[in-house]
């Protein structure tokens, strides 16, 4: 009887989650949110170049077909469209400091914020991504009747590829980021229960 007494000593030790620390968890709190943002600032900073290259190669082609110049104009537009969703993503991970003095609105604001992303990451990105398709079609009928028809080919068999790469890139993308989030909200959630615990 008093090896089961012991035993159920241990049992219920282990059952019960260790106290947190909340200067720890604050502090990973930041670090988290400021990597996510500065991963959000590199993003938009190579969006911002990648329209720049866009414009360059337009203003500096010579004779185009104008089914090249809507594909420029695609390019462009749906980085332009892309650079002011990072920025805004990137103000709004950014701006919300104060809120951790609320933790209850902090993990409200978590939450939306993990579904707004998934939602850009997943709906909103199928649609800039068939954009991006209508534009490099749009592009390859100049390449068709300006190149020899195996660079068109091999052209399009690389766009396809590199399509396939960034779906599979993008789901790897999806699944680090909301794993993040979840992250950061669990914590909160267990830091917010501890104190509830403690009152």
């Amino acid at each position: 009887m008093k090896d089961f007494d012991a035993l159920k000593d241990i049992w219920h030790g282990q059952l019960a989650a260790p106290k947190v620390s909340y200067h720890d968890i604050l502090k990973g709190i930041r670090k988290s949110r400021s990597s996510f943002a500065n991963k959000l600032l590199f993003e938009t900073i190579a969006m911002l170049a990648a329209m720049v290259l866009f414009a360059l190669i337009w203003i500096n082609s010579p004779s185009m077909m104008w089914t090249t110049h809507l594909s420029l104009l695609i390019f462009l537009l749906c980085c332009l469209y892309y650079l002011f969703a990072q920025i805004g993503d990137y103000r709004s991970i950014s701006n919300s400091e104060h809120l951790l003095k609320q933790p209850e609105e902090y993990i409200s604001y978590l939450k939306q914020y993990r579904k707004d992303r998934y939602i850009f990451n997943t709906r909103k990105y199928s649609v800039y991504t068939i954009f991006i398709g209508i534009a490099f079609g749009l592009y390859f009928i100049e390449i068709y009747f300006s190149s020899p028809l195996w660079q068109t080919i091999a052209g399009g068999i690389a766009t396809v590829a590199w399509f396939a790469v960034c779906w599979y890139l993008m789901r790897i993308y999806i699944n680090k980021e909301q794993d993040k989030l979840d992250d950061l909200i669990s914590k909160l959630e267990r830091l917010e229960k501890q104190f509830a615990e403690e009152l």
